[in-house]
């Protein structure tokens, strides 16, 4: 879409909102007018309504995660205000929001978004995207949420729910099965063990598709998914005040994803070096990506009714084993190769007092702690066509990180008045990092062959605070308005520790000044939210090219200042009780205000546009849902979304532009049977752009890119009871 499409699509939004409460104003008097329904969030650690919560917060529920046939994070990262999400692999996954993200490419690196599941803080990035399913909702928290969710949340967070067991027996399934003979299955049963004391559920999926890249090469396509997962939730009540609850998951992929195509190939021209046209979805490598996973965990929920509030305990350990090899020149000759693998294990133990909620003053207060085990293995492989060995001569450096984190934290609201309340919190975290690190083999010859095991060791303390206030003139409309301090800890460049260099790099540290309102027009038809943004970034953990030892290596430093500020809005309405509107809009304008020396030749990025951070971004959809007969109906849904320019690195020499994205999906269903079959379409217009794009490591003038999925289509069919 052009500059001057999207205007003119934006004055014609303007236009349709101006004349909007006027058509919404005639339904509300009309006998069809509906509502839009009410969704419970637990963003704060209690269950509230969405619209009375002081946060910038998308929540997808089950019915929603549903009806927009969403099966993996990618899904519906485009229905998100200022949100980015790409997928390049089981573990390249990228999480921006507001323009901040994190290059998880050094293990040493913390994410800059925290992700969760039912609560539990998952250290590696890797396991959040597994396949969706079994799923009571999906909350994005927007901004930094330090106090409540601690460390690495400085960007925002990300939390998926799973549902309960029932206390009525009950089944569902779904099958998907679409071109490059995409399957994609779920199916669950739960209910009772016990009337009334004890339930369980038990579900399991799948998720497999042939490449969407060929390698002329070897013959085989890449960019595949081969992934499996299974979910157990039991929850007991040995009484009226006391809920205890077990879930456990495990996942597995197996795949060749994370192709790489080459856009130029710089001082590698000609025969044997010649590649395909990248627009061919075709490639000529002499290896296939390798990328394999298994993730999982068991937690156990204790939420005990006492002292007029609510004591949780929730105990959790997780693991994540990843590992991947890739091709490092991309032609067909085996000259450079690498890969990492990672076994990452993690205990985590909170404990927290949630009060309740009819009195003039509510609060959370816990202690928290965080073990994380994480073994690394980084490998390089030299092969016979670099003309220094006969044969491959591989080479790795090890590391073995420890994690230590505790915290003590505190959220509350006091009402000065039945309309006014004052809300402060406050988090203090100590985390205690070591790192033992060594070489074996050096096939380039650039440094020492071995290096013996080293081991070094940081600490840090820090405070997050928040303070705001909300007003609530009328039933209908919630103010707020919010500072907010957020932290990312500091660590290691794992792979550039040396005898004489600890690698290390700082803390990072945001100031958050933020305001919105929350409101609902005539009688729930229509809601409208929006909140303004300012973010002031210190100590940017900035990922610079350097010259180590002879060798150009991305290293993680505190390189920059940088600021993002903007504003997102949301726009839900119900004209009628078939029809549902959903729009949503986010300006961002994230820059860094300081970032000299980004290079070994001493570059200045001040003034550039952070990586992953379009400066708009927006999305429509529309679902239509009417009677046909008898129990049957008609279900129609079209989601539209549009994101403007990104650059992929702090040097912005490489971009993507703007894109627009239609998916669509159409049935027959029976509500009262429990049975749907639908039509689906994902990227109807079939538009190729790029999720990732850079300079070559290895080729001089090289440029490669990454592609996003092409138009998918395929027919869903679902039953329950």
């Amino acid at each position: 879409m052009t500059g001057s499409s999207w205007a003119r699509l934006a004055a014609t939004t303007a236009l349709a909102a101006a004349m909007m409460p006027t058509a919404f104003a005639a339904a509300a008097e009309a006998d069809n007018a509906s509502t839009i329904e009410e969704v419970i969030v637990t963003a704060e650690h209690r269950a509230v309504d969405i619209q009375t919560t002081p946060i910038s917060l998308t929540a997808m529920t089950a019915g929603a995660i549903a009806d927009s046939g969403i099966k993996r994070v990618e899904d519906f990262a485009n229905l998100l205000p200022n949100v980015y999400i790409d997928d390049r692999n089981l573990r390249g996954q990228s999480v921006a929001i507001r323009g901040i993200s994190a290059d998880l490419n050094n293990p040493g690196l913390d994410q800059g978004v925290g992700l969760f599941i039912d609560g539990v803080y998952l250290g590696r990035a890797t396991a959040a995207n597994t396949n969706l399913f079994n799923l009571e909702r999906i909350e994005v928290l927007r901004g930094p949420q330090g106090t409540l969710y601690g460390k690495n949340a400085i960007a925002g967070a990300i939390n998926y729910i799973t549902r309960k067991p029932s206390d009525t027996p009950g089944a569902e399934a779904s099958v998907s099965y679409g071109n490059h003979q995409a399957l994609a299955a779920s199916a669950m049963v739960s209910g009772p063990l016990v009337a009334g004391k004890l339930f369980a559920s038990l579900g399991a999926s799948i998720d497999q598709r042939e490449g969407l890249i060929k390698n002329l090469t070897t013959g085989r396509r890449d960019d595949d998914r081969d992934g499996q997962g299974a979910r157990a939730v039991v929850v007991a009540l040995p009484s009226d005040d006391v809920e205890v609850i077990f879930r456990a998951d495990i996942s597995k992929d197996r795949t060749r994803s994370g192709s790489i195509q080459v856009v130029n190939n710089g001082q590698f021209t000609g025969s044997p070096f010649a590649q395909p046209d990248p627009s061919t979805r075709t490639i000529a490598q002499n290896r296939d990506p390798r990328s394999d996973r298994d993730t999982g965990g068991v937690s156990g929920e204790i939420n005990w009714k006492v002292g007029g509030g609510t004591l949780t305990s929730l105990t959790a350990y997780r693991f994540s084993d990843w590992q991947n090899l890739a091709d490092n020149d991309y032609t067909a000759l085996d000259i450079l190769a690498s890969g990492i693998k990672e076994d990452q294990t993690q205990v985590s133990q909170e404990l927290r007092f949630t009060s309740a909620s009819d009195g003039p003053l509510t609060y959370v207060a816990g202690l928290y702690y965080f073990r994380q085990d994480l073994d690394t293995d980084s490998k390089a492989i030299v092969g016979p066509a670099l003309g220094i060995y006969p044969n491959e001569v591989s080479g790795s450096i090890f590391a073995d990180l420890t994690t230590d984190s505790y915290a003590a934290f505190a959220n509350g609201a006091y009402k000065l008045t039945d309309q006014l309340s004052l809300t402060a919190g406050i988090r203090y975290t100590r985390e205690e990092k070591s790192v033992t690190q060594s070489q074996t083999g050096d096939p380039l010859q650039l440094l020492q062959k071995n290096q013996a095991p080293r081991t070094i060791s940081r600490s840090e303390d820090n405070v997050s605070p928040t303070v705001g206030l909300t007003y609530t003139p009328s039933d209908d409309l919630f103010l707020y308005a919010k500072v907010s301090r957020g932290y990312k800890s500091g660590g290691f460049n794992v792979f550039s520790i040396t005898p004489t260099s600890n690698a290390e790099y700082e803390p990072e540290h945001v100031t958050n000044y933020e305001a919105g309102f929350k409101s609902e027009l005539l009688d729930r038809p229509l809601q409208l939210n929006a909140t303004a943004y300012y973010l002031d970034y210190r100590n940017l953990q900035a990922s610079q090219l350097l010259l180590i030892n002879g060798l150009s290596v991305f290293q993680t430093s505190n390189a920059a200042k940088a600021r993002s500020y903007g504003a997102e809005v949301s726009v839900a309405a119900k004209p009628t009780p078939e029809l549902t509107l959903n729009a949503t809009y986010g300006y961002n304008h994230a820059s860094f205000r300081s970032y000299a020396n980004a290079t070994s030749t001493g570059a200045d990025y001040t003034g550039n546009r952070l990586p992953r951070a379009p400066r708009s971004n927006a999305s429509f959809a529309a679902q239509y849902e009417h009677p046909l007969t008898g129990d049957l109906s008609l279900f129609a849904r079209t989601e539209v979304s549009y994101r403007s320019k990104i650059y992929f690195a702090p040097d912005n020499l490489f971009t993507q532009s703007d894109v627009t994205l239609v998916n669509g999906r159409v049935g027959v269903q029976s509500q009262a049977h429990g049975w749907g079959a639908y039509l689906w379409v994902r990227n109807l217009g079939d538009k190729d752009y790029a999720i990732d794009k850079q300079a070559g490591a290895i080729v001089a003038g090289q440029t490669i890119k990454a592609l996003a999925a092409p138009r998918t289509f395929g027919v869903e069919l679902r039953a329950s009871y």
